[in-house]
């Protein structure tokens, strides 16, 4: 009776069981990239994301697209630092709203007041901008987020 074995599970060889730990090991490369990524974005702050749109929005040559790209990169730093929705707003609604706001742009909401205000010539008005315009849009947008992005919560 000693000649009958028992059943045995199936015999892998060596070179067919090297391609699950290929898979699981690119699996967790992606996962670790992803992860990591995310972690990089959210690290950001709303005024490194609205600097960086302003560095983009420097290249376009559009007036109307110009200052619509400027406008949109200080009203989504205003919502993403102070908490006040922007972007969809008049910009007397905005100022209305931020003059009765404790935060630090309340105190700017002069300089905010008056770089809107020429988006908005630029924008609605077909406002012609020469290039000490577009220079000075920037500078004032710049200026705006580099002196309020301490007050930033």
């Amino acid at each position: 009776m000693n000649d009958i074995r028992d059943i045995h599970g199936p015999i892998l060889h060596h070179a067919e069981a090297w391609w699950p730990y290929l898979v699981i090991g690119v699996g967790m490369l992606l996962l670790a990239l992803i992860v990591r990524r995310l972690a990089r974005a959210r690290a950001t702050t709303p005024a490194e994301r609205a600097l960086r749109a302003l560095e983009a929005a420097r290249a376009e040559h559009d007036p109307e697209r110009f200052s619509t790209r400027v406008s949109d990169s200080i009203r989504v730093y205003v919502e993403g630092a102070f908490g006040v929705h922007a972007p969809r707003r008049t910009t007397d609604e905005l100022l209305a709203d931020l003059m009765t706001d404790g935060s630090a742009v309340a105190a700017h909401r002069e300089e905010l007041g008056s770089f809107l205000g020429y988006c908005d010539l630029a924008k609605y008005a077909r406002w012609s901008l020469s290039e000490p315009d577009r220079a000075g849009m920037l500078a004032s947008a710049e200026k705006f987020i580099r002196v309020t992005a301490g007050g930033a919560a």
